[in-house]
């Protein structure tokens, strides 16, 4: 997981070199996860550990003074 938040903190910053996809400063990248619930009662820890570093990637950018890069959506 630290390798997911580490690419993740540069998506607004494609001269990192740390992922393919990228968004606009100010523009966060939603993650739809479907099927949210079932995810949640079959794999609590993984399911756990992305919301956590989700909010751990926000925080690290908010802290440095960006705004957050990921949006959480869950179809349940």
């Amino acid at each position: 997981m630290d390798a997911w938040v580490d690419c993740l903190s540069y998506l607004d910053d494609p001269s990192a070199e740390m992922s393919s996809i990228h968004i606009q400063r100010g523009q966060p990248l939603s993650l739809v996860i479907d099927n949210a619930q079932d995810f949640k009662r079959r794999c609590p820890e993984q399911f756990e550990a992305l919301v956590e570093c989700a909010a751990f990637v926000n925080w690290r950018v908010v802290v440095a003074g960006g705004t957050p890069l990921l949006a959480l959506a869950f179809n349940v």
